[in-house]
């Protein structure tokens, strides 16, 4: 366990042989924003370089993807699962629309969680107001108990610039936070979209066992390297 895996999601979904049940969907999609950032490090000559996020395309694509992605994930879930979905503001409405069509499946969209980011994130700097912001949806499987009611908005500092190893990377606090929230020591975490591993590593260094699916290969070595060392660059 604390593993992740190379590949497509979707494809090494439909032959993997579960043998945990999923008490947590953790993940960070592609939204469909066509995102680019000239903030990724290359960790060899760490040197800044322009990166594109894999399969982000259009938002309609990108939530089919994800919906083929989550269909194969929903017979391994719990009876009492937390899903952490994160997305943008530019593609609210079609995310939102989509999200809360899962109740059918029994998977209920319960919050809008605002993460603040403590400064602008990459944008036009000739705008007057920065990005420091993004949403992550919240939905329930079940009724699993609240262990306290705290406010929808998270206030944890982005990766800073030039630190980061992966364009989109999370704060390993911001990831901790939301697995300790909905999960008791030793259970399981997923994410299917891992990138270079933070929710691995936040799981890991919370307790939790957890599973992780990535695309580029170089993120999965970078994946693993933070896992071997104990949650390098856990930031």
């Amino acid at each position: 366990m604390n593993e992740v895996l190379h590949g497509d999601c979707r494809e090494l979904l439909s032959i993997l042989t579960w043998n945990r049940e999923v008490n947590c969907l953790l993940t960070d999609p592609p939204y469909g924003v066509d995102f680019q950032s000239t903030y990724g490090k290359n960790e060899t000559d760490r040197e800044n370089y322009q990166r594109k996020i894999a399969d982000d395309h259009g938002v309609d694509d990108a939530i089919e993807s994800f919906d083929d992605t989550l269909k194969l994930i929903i017979p391994a879930m719990a009876d009492l699962c937390e899903i952490y979905v994160f997305s943008a503001w530019q593609v609210a409405p079609e995310w939102q629309k989509y999200l809360e069509s899962l109740s059918a499946h029994g998977l209920d969209l319960r919050q809008l969680l605002i993460w603040d980011k403590g400064y602008p994130g990459i944008g036009d700097v000739k705008y007057n107001w920065g990005a420091g912001h993004e949403f992550i949806y919240y939905l329930k499987k079940g009724r699993r108990r609240v262990p306290y009611r705290r406010s929808g908005i998270i206030a944890v500092n982005k990766v800073r610039p030039g630190t980061n190893v992966h364009p989109t990377q999370k704060p390993v606090a911001l990831l901790k936070l939301l697995i300790e929230y909905s999960t008791d020591p030793g259970e399981f975490v997923f994410d299917p979209y891992a990138g270079s591993g933070s929710t691995i590593v936040a799981a890991q260094e919370c307790g939790r066992d957890a599973m992780g699916i990535e695309i580029e290969e170089d993120y999965v070595d970078t994946a693993r390297n933070r896992l071997s060392q104990g949650g390098l660059f856990s930031v």
